[in-house]
């Protein structure tokens, strides 16, 4: 069996495809913009920020987007996701604390045990408390900024507001959506969100019951998972990306699941490249450029959930197959398969009509997302509501 990871399309023909699709139906903006990008390091005390901020070349003010990359990802990250927003009439400010973007620059590889106790150690609650810190620190910064005539900045209107993130941005995004985190933070004091994208969302059981993290989360909010989506840290199942979602008050509430979606697909990188994501230690039977995502032992997923296990006492996070195929969630040999291009045209899409009715208040955005985006997208997603 080939355990090489499939070859992207090249990058001409992948936004080929994309555009195609987009033509049978996808949401089309009211404008579209040229846009223009500005990278720095801002210094909060010792800790360095890395900062891009992607805005409408145009004049006048817009909607703030606040992007929050993932674990080992720096503030270029998610190109395709900030310059469609950024396109489509908003100012995307993106924040990464400098040393959460080289966390993995010293490891070529990781075996599953090391990448979980990565994982825990990012996505704890001391983590999480550092990071908002941070952020709240960013945004007032970038209030004041925005406030100078002549600034990079000035095109950004800081009172109408929306935050998304990534794997651990997702995290945090979750948070100032309003879940209840058992960690203290003032971000939301420097902006007002109307609005959040959860970008695969960081759901465990162990951090409490789902109602009542979720009963708080009242502002509209767009989910983006797939069928796919795996946790490269182990921390939790596929199943769960959309547990969080479902235990939240109705209420300009969507859920997108992209058909055979995968984790790196949510990254956002542009159409045709790799996301290379953290450095997983090629597991049994695979081959040495192989690579991909944890694969879970049947033990620690039911472990996770609760239940008794019954596949012996395997605690390497991997679990064989017939002739060492690595074997997923559930015992599903984990299949390495090209991504399907019409995903980022759907995430970019519904993300952006999610921003026009939220945000501008469109209602022909909506009307796109209640009625025509489920048609657009077929077979390859389905959108939900509530």
């Amino acid at each position: 069996m080939d355990s090489s990871p499939p070859e992207p399309p090249a990058p001409e023909e992948a936004r080929s495809k994309i555009e195609e699709f987009e033509a049978q139906g996808g949401y089309a903006p009211e404008h579209g913009y040229a846009t223009t990008e500005v990278r720095e390091s801002w210094k909060r005390g010792h800790t360095e920020l890395d900062i891009t901020f992607m805005a409408p070349a145009a004049g006048g003010r817009f909607p703030v987007v606040v992007y929050l990359p993932g674990l080992g990802e720096d503030a270029t990250a998610g190109p395709f996701w900030r310059r469609s927003w950024a396109a489509a009439g908003y100012a995307v400010f993106a924040m990464q604390p400098a040393a959460l973007g080289k966390v993995f620059w010293a490891s070529d590889t990781l075996d599953a045990g090391e990448l979980r106790a990565t994982g825990r150690s990012y996505f704890s609650a001391a983590s999480l408390e550092s990071r908002l810190s941070h952020l709240a620190w960013a945004l007032g910064e970038l209030r004041q900024r925005a406030a100078i005539p002549g600034s990079p900045y000035s095109v950004a209107d800081p009172a109408i507001a929306a935050v998304a993130g990534f794997d651990l941005g997702a995290q945090a995004a979750s948070a100032l959506a309003g879940e209840a985190v058992k960690v203290a933070f003032r971000a939301h004091t420097e902006f007002n969100f109307a609005g959040a994208i959860v970008l695969s969302p960081h759901v465990t059981l162990a951090e409490g019951r789902l109602d009542e993290r979720a009963a708080g989360m009242a502002m509209p909010l767009l989910a983006v998972t797939g069928t796919d989506d795996e946790d490269p840290y182990g921390l939790s199942a596929t199943s769960l990306r959309s547990a969080l979602w479902q235990s939240m008050p109705p209420g300009g509430k969507y859920l997108l699941v992209l058909q055979d979606g995968t984790h790196d697909v949510l990254a956002g990188v542009e159409p045709g490249q790799k996301w290379k994501g953290p450095p997983l230690r090629p597991a049994v039977g695979e081959g040495s450029e192989g690579g991909g995502w944890l694969p879970w032992s049947r033990e620690d997923l039911t472990l996770q959930v609760g239940q008794r296990s019954a596949t012996g006492n395997s605690r390497n996070g991997s679990a064989g197959g017939p002739s060492g195929v690595a074997m997923g969630l559930a015992g599903r040999p984990m299949r390495k398969r090209a991504s399907d291009v019409r995903h980022w045209a759907e995430v970019a899409g519904v993300s952006t009509a999610f921003l026009d009715f939220v945000l501008k208040g469109r209602e022909r955005a909506r009307a796109w997302l209640d009625r025509d985006a489920g048609r657009w997208m077929g077979a390859s997603a389905e959108l939900r509501r509530k």
